[in-house]
């Protein structure tokens, strides 16, 4: 199994690449979704949010109003900071067995925009960062999310430039908008190559 962990800045369209990795060899794993999935209903990571952030994060569900908890969070680095602290250990947690339950695929892919923050980089084979412009992120996060340019900025600016991901990814997409088949295949070979010199050292 190659475990790749799949990162970039919110906007850059990570789950637009993802889609272009699925197949019947590979399991994707949102960590996003995993964490939604963790806070929409009564439990350990919603008792440990309302505790730092108060009752005004709860939905009428019991789970937590992901709009006003990013409403808090995202204007401010400090809150953000605790955020992460709370929700990594369980989200990663989770990913893990995630992974235990898919032996029978050749490569996991881990959507993670925290990848490197959370520590997960050194459980993955190699990583892959995504990035895009800041004037294209803006107009999808505003589609995306249905909010106001002002809140898509405090977004971004609270993330790391294109440069930090050149530095720190095995492999960088750029996903300007324009056609990215090329930049696609060219990971594919390299996931087929890497997943056969994995396979011939561990045999």
């Amino acid at each position: 199994m190659l475990i790749i962990g799949l990162t970039g800045t919110t906007g850059s369209g990570k789950g637009y690449v993802s889609s272009f990795l699925s197949s019947d060899e590979s399991v994707i794993i949102d960590t996003d979704k995993v964490y939604h999935t963790m806070i929409s209903q009564p439990g350990e990571c919603v008792n440990a949010l309302v505790s730092e952030f108060g009752d005004s994060v709860l939905n009428e569900n019991g789970g937590i109003d992901r709009t006003e908890l990013s409403r808090i969070v995202f204007s401010d680095r400090e809150r953000l900071a605790a955020l992460n602290a709370i929700t990594h250990k369980m989200i990663l947690e989770r990913t893990r067995e995630i992974i235990s339950e898919s032996n029978d695929k050749r490569y996991v892919i881990v959507d993670a925009p925290l990848l490197f923050e959370s520590g997960f980089d050194r459980e993955c084979d190699i990583t892959l960062g995504v990035i895009a412009n800041r004037d294209i992120r803006i107009d999808r996060i505003m589609k995306r999310d249905s909010i106001s340019e002002k809140r898509a900025l405090a977004r971004i600016e609270n993330q790391k430039d294109d440069s930090w991901f050149f530095e720190n990814c095995d492999y960088v997409i750029v996903n300007d908008g324009c056609d990215i088949s090329d930049q696609i295949n060219y990971f594919k070979k390299e996931m087929i190559r890497l997943y056969g010199e994995k396979e011939k050292k561990e045999a």
